[in-house]
């Protein structure tokens, strides 16, 4: 998919629907899955000119999910 020239109003409705497939589709990985990860991966190549946004989101997601499990393991921690 190739964008439109950066600053148009196309480009700005491309990221977001861009961002929003990728984000949509990356908080449905829930466990390790090679096929989603692959589609993923996919997503990604086809939304090069939107690199920065995906990259983006993916560092949210991470911390997301490691603050979640932190604080799953804060009984176990705390001795309780």
């Amino acid at each position: 998919m190739s964008a439109p020239p950066e600053g148009s109003a196309g480009s700005s409705e491309a990221r977001e629907d861009a961002c929003r497939d990728y984000q949509s589709s990356l908080e449905d990985l829930t466990f390790n899955s090679k096929p989603h990860i692959n589609m993923l991966t996919i997503l990604a190549e086809e939304n090069v000119p939107f690199a920065k946004d995906i990259v983006s989101l993916i560092e949210a997601q991470i911390a997301k999910v490691f603050i979640f499990h932190r604080l799953l393991l804060l009984p176990i921690l705390l001795g309780g």
